[in-house]
């Protein structure tokens, strides 16, 4: 059964991710400061919408990144 999308699991998935991307493929770890996880001035809080869509983002960027790797 998989765990729900809730803000702790989403933030271990993040790490996990993160930690991937720094331990296997450091180039790229340093360009994800350029990837930020956009809010408005005026939300209070991290929504779990928001860690779904920093994820998503983060994990695109590894896969896109991979396959480069492999064309050159």
């Amino acid at each position: 059964m998989r765990p729900p999308d809730n803000l702790q699991n989403l933030t271990r998935k993040i790490f996990k991710v993160t930690g991937k991307i720094q331990s296997s493929h450091p180039e790229l770890y340093f360009l994800l400061n350029e990837t930020p996880l956009f809010m408005s001035i005026n939300q209070e809080d991290i929504t779990v919408q928001d860690l779904k869509q920093y994820l998503s983002s983060i994990r695109m960027q590894l896969v896109t990144f991979e396959k480069e790797k492999i064309k050159k």
